[in-house]
């Protein structure tokens, strides 16, 4: 008799320290769609660090929807995240292994590098 659990085949997201930089708190958002994003998983929030307060959202990188193909979308969570030199970018490494380069000040991403759905036919 297999008594054996079952388990996921897909560890549970890695615990990312927030970033306090200049009286602001970067952190990831595992529920996206609270501050009105799209998807779950992928975004950047910054938060006041005195007062608490919400300040922007940015998704760092897009989730693909398979929701139209019957299977469900997991959110995409970070892998790990760091300021960068100069303390204008932080870098953000997704679990499927992409690195982003957020710009603090333009509240921008941009794509460096790794596996992400935009960008397959330049990891292939």
């Amino acid at each position: 008799m297999n008594h054996d659990k079952p388990s996921s085949s897909r560890p549970s997201p890695p615990l990312v320290e927030p970033i306090v930089h200049d009286g602001v708190r970067y952190e990831q958002d595992m529920h996206g769609y609270r501050h009105g994003g799209t998807q779950s998983g992928g975004y950047l929030v910054a938060v006041d660090q005195a007062t608490g307060d919400h300040l922007w959202a940015l998704k760092v990188y897009d989730v693909p929807d398979q929701d139209a193909a019957g299977v469900s979308t997991p959110g995409r969570y970070f892998k790990s995240m760091r300021l960068l030199p100069g303390g204008g970018s932080i870098e953000v490494h997704s679990e499927t292994g992409g690195r982003y380069a957020v710009d603090l000040k333009q509240r921008t991403s941009t794509w460096i590098s790794g596996p992400d759905s935009l960008h397959k036919a330049q990891d292939g």
